[in-house]
């Protein structure tokens, strides 16, 4: 099953290319890659061995690109920018490990997961690693205050993931409780990359509530995106069978928002199938057509693009340069991604 058309994306949209957005910062990207690459040549042989096949192949790079663009659009160019960098990838990466760990799964990217490589043991210590690491790498390379940011927003990441937790498989979740969720898991790393970049550059009061709003709205609407990209993405694309969240018990918005607008009966109807399609895979043809059909899909959709309008014109202000223009492009990417 394959649903390639993106609600409310016109197919006049012009594609926005990653690596154009990135090539600005390109060379940071490559020396944060090394930095990561030798990041566990002092732990223990099983330690480092995870280490260096879990950045073998690096992923997007988003979060570091964006602090990397934010650092030097607000003039900031010194040598901490890289350890940063690679400080927000690796508390990402442990994200990941942990999610994937918790909800089972075998495969991202198209690639096996740390979990199914190497174990779920394993793959926890080498979270923790990651996010215990990321954070002595802010004390001694970079400052309190970005270990501050570092420290909270880990925090944050956790008590988001432990309330989702907590709301798997539960048909009636609220949508002010999805939101709470999406800002701790998602929102929150994007924001305090932004801060961090702040941070570094010593940025003005102004400049740095700009980044931060820049940041969270992003966060919240690549969320959405992801929603919409496990629905009607391509598994070719993304690495991973279409309605995974909702296998993994995740109701994420275009469900809430289907369930609200749908009619009693159509809300009986979207419970079952719900709850068929975990196991059964035969109904998920059908759950596509009725999201569809109570205008969901349209609905999240549009809300992404709001939040990423919101993200645009937090910076607005910022003066013209190739990295003040790859942040607003950054915006378009997370909305017209495919994966």
């Amino acid at each position: 099953m394959n649903f390639k058309e993106r609600p409310g994306l016109k197919k006049s949209s012009e594609p926005v290319s990653l690596s154009k957005i990135l090539s600005p910062v390109r060379k940071d990207l490559r020396q944060v890659e090394v930095y990561l690459s030798r990041w566990a040549d002092s732990a223990s042989p099983a330690i480092r061995k995870m280490a260096r096949a879990a950045f073998q192949k690096p992923g997007k790079l988003i979060r570091p690109g964006i602090l990397l663009l934010a650092a030097s659009q607000l003039g900031y160019r010194g040598k901490k920018r890289i350890a940063a960098a690679a400080a927000v990838e690796a508390i990402h990466t442990a994200s990941l490990i942990h999610d994937d760990i918790i909800d089972g799964s075998a495969t991202r990217r198209g690639e096996k997961t740390m979990a199914a490589a190497y174990g779920e043991k394993f793959s926890l210590l080498l979270g923790d690693f990651f996010f215990i690491r990321s954070i002595a790498a802010s004390v001694r390379a970079i400052s309190p205050k970005i270990t501050d940011y570092l420290t909270r927003v880990t925090e944050k990441m956790i008590e988001g993931e432990a309330e989702e937790l907590a709301q798997a498989f539960n048909f009636n979740l609220e949508e002010k409780t999805y939101w709470y969720i999406v800002e701790s898991k998602t929102a929150s790393l994007f924001e305090a990359t932004c801060l961090v970049a702040a941070e570094l550059a010593g940025a003005r009061p102004k400049d740095k509530k700009a980044l931060s709003a820049y940041g969270k709205n992003l966060g919240l609407a690549f969320q959405v995106v992801d929603d919409l990209i496990d629905i009607t993405g391509s598994p070719e694309e993304t690495g991973k069978p279409a309605f995974s969240d909702l296998r993994e018990g995740r109701m994420t918005l275009p469900f809430i928002l289907a369930r609200e607008a749908a009619s009693t009966r159509d809300k009986n109807k979207l419970r079952q199938l719900v709850e068929k399609s975990r196991n059964n895979h035969g109904h998920l043809k059908e759950l596509f057509v009725l999201l569809n059909q109570t205008g969901a899909l349209q609905q999240a959709y549009d809300q992404a693009e709001k939040l990423v309008k919101k993200s645009k014109e937090s910076i607005n202000h910022l003066p013209p340069t190739p990295y003040s223009l790859s942040l607003l492009k950054m915006a378009d990417f997370v909305l017209r991604r495919k994966y």
